[in-house]
C-alpha cells in the first residue's frame, strides 16, 4: 500500500471502531479508534460533520488522558483534534474550538511546551468572542511567564487582565491607604 492508501485505511478502521467507542463503555476502544483516525489524514475527511466528530472524539480522549495525568498524550490528542477542524472553525464550531485550544494550552503548560502555549494563547486572544473566553489561556500564559522568571512581564500581564475585569489595583491600593 502507498502511504495515502494506508492513511485512508487507518481512518476507515477508526471510524468503524467509533460506533463502539461512542457507547462510552470502554476507554481503550475510544483511544484505539481515535488513534486509528489520527493515523489517517485530516484531508481525507472533507465534510464538516465528520471533521467535527473527529475533533470531538480527540477532545473526549484528550480529557480522559488528562484525567490519567498523561499530559503528553492529551496534548497530542488535542492537537490532532485541532488539526481536524476546518478552515472557518472559529465561526462554525466556536465552543469546540475554544475547548480544544484551552485544553491544549493547559497541557502545553503542564509539559513545558511554552512555544505551543504561546501559539494557542495568541489564537484564542485573536478569535475569542468575549474576554471571559480568554481567561484560561491567559492564566496559563501568565503562569508560564512566572515559571520562566519573567516576573515583570507576568505582573504586567496579570494587572492588564485584572483591569480588563474591572479591577483597578492602583485605585484600590490608594483607597486602602486613606
Amino acid at each position: 500500500l502507498n502511504s495515502q492508501d494506508r492513511r485512508t485505511k487507518h481512518s476507515r478502521y477508526g471510524f468503524a471502531l467509533c460506533i463502539h467507542a461512542m457507547n462510552g463503555c470502554d476507554d481503550s476502544m475510544l483511544f484505539t479508534a481515535v488513534d486509528q483516525i489520527n493515523r489517517g489524514d485530516p484531508t481525507v475527511i472533507l465534510d464538516h460533520e465528520h471533521s467535527s466528530l473527529v475533533a470531538r472524539l480527540n477532545l473526549q480522549a484528550g480529557k480522559k488522558a488528562m484525567g490519567m495525568s498523561d499530559y503528553v498524550s492529551a496534548l497530542s490528542l488535542f492537537e490532532h483534534g485541532i488539526s481536524f477542524l476546518q478552515e472557518c472553525h472559529w465561526q462554525q464550531n466556536y465552543d469546540l474550538s475554544l475547548e480544544l485550544f484551552n485544553c491544549s494550552t493547559k497541557c502545553a503548560y503542564a509539559v513545558g511546551d511554552h512555544e505551543k502555549l504561546k501559539c494557542r494563547t495568541d489564537e484564542v486572544l485573536s478569535f475569542g468572542r468575549v474576554f471571559e473566553d480568554k481567561l484560561i489561556v491567559l492564566y496559563y500564559f501568565v503562569s508560564a511567564l512566572c515559571d520562566a522568571s519573567l516576573l515583570n512581564e507576568a505582573i504586567a500581564k496579570a494587572v492588564w487582565v485584572l483591569s480588563m475585569l474591572g479591577e483597578d489595583l492602583y485605585q484600590t491600593s490608594s483607597r486602602d491607604e486613606t
